[in-house]
């Protein structure tokens, strides 16, 4: 009679131990080179919105606004809540986007008017949540799940970012005062233009835009479309990776908000700066030099970070 060969149960158990091993070793390296992948693109999302900036103010010889109008006025156009994020659509070759919003003949996300909530077609295009706006390392639900607007009876909810814009150094410790909505230090903030001859700093010292976390939540609300303080336009009062509801925070409507830049990538959070240059600064830099950084016209002396 031939005799079969075959694995003993031993051998099966100790290859199947091997090829555990085996993958226990790889899947880090996997991972890592994964996360390496979405902190790329991430990157390559930050400087397109930091040559869309430039490309806006070739354009209109100013950089766009962080929000068109201001809180609390009774004219729509005044109080319109349009950001800097989605002036540069344009620019960022989503020119059919742009579109969809009628910027020149509704105030969108006006509190002094239901013009646009009346509008589909606008509704429909604040709910559209651009790739170029989102970080792939992000977990940020593609729907605010906080700030729901009331259209036709309905509570709905706007679509979502991982950016945000530079209001400068004045942050939460400020409250709702001027210094942070009207006249704060940095880039981007309620109702003004900067010009390139006001960035006393120069544009490659000056952060423009960074990454958030938790975008569809209360403690971090974060509507690309909608430029709100401490929401889509940040500050550097709080260092970066400032957990959401932690440190300098304000009190909105029952919620803690502390203006933060965050990253879900580990230990930095990703800058675009105005010559269009993206640097990862890490979570421990000196915080009165990240603070230098976001300032336009502060004279300080920063080093290395």
């Amino acid at each position: 009679m031939s005799k079969q060969k075959a694995f003993t149960l031993v051998e099966l158990l100790v290859v199947i131990t091997i090829i555990g091993i085996l993958i226990a070793l790889l899947l880090p390296a996997v991972q890592s080179a994964r996360e390496a992948a979405r902190r790329t693109q991430c990157g390559n999302n930050l400087k397109q919105i930091a040559l869309a900036m430039a490309s806006y103010e070739f354009t209109h010889q100013v950089f766009p606004p962080g929000r068109l109008g201001r809180d609390l006025s009774g004219d729509p156009w005044d109080n319109s809540g349009a950001s800097g994020l989605l002036f540069i659509l344009p620019h960022m070759e989503a020119q059919n986007l742009y579109d969809r919003f009628k910027l020149d003949q509704v105030a969108y996300l006006s509190t002094a008017s239901t013009a646009w909530r009346d509008d589909p077609e606008i509704v429909a295009a604040a709910r559209t949540r651009p790739p170029f706006y989102v970080c792939p390392s992000d977990l940020t639900e593609p729907f605010d799940t906080y700030r729901k607007w009331v259209i036709n009876g309905v509570e709905t909810p706007l679509a979502t970012g991982s950016y945000g814009l530079s209001l400068g150094s004045n942050g939460p410790e400020y409250g709702i005062s001027d210094a942070v909505k009207l006249n704060n230090n940095g880039m981007f903030f309620y109702r003004s233009a900067i010009t390139p001859a006001n960035v006393k700093d120069g544009l490659s010292n000056t952060i423009f835009v960074g990454e958030t976390i938790e975008g569809h939540t209360n403690r971090s609300n974060n509507v690309w479309s909608h430029g709100n303080r401490f929401e889509l336009l940040r500050a550097t009062s709080n260092p970066p990776n400032t957990p959401p509801g932690t440190g300098i925070v304000l009190d909105m409507y029952g919620f803690k908000a502390n203006g933060a830049f965050q990253s879900m990538h580990p230990g930095s959070v990703n800058f675009a700066f105005g010559d269009g240059r993206v640097v990862g600064v890490h979570e421990n830099i000196d915080l009165d030099t990240y603070r230098a950084l976001s300032t336009r016209a502060g004279n300080e002396v920063v080093g290395s970070f």
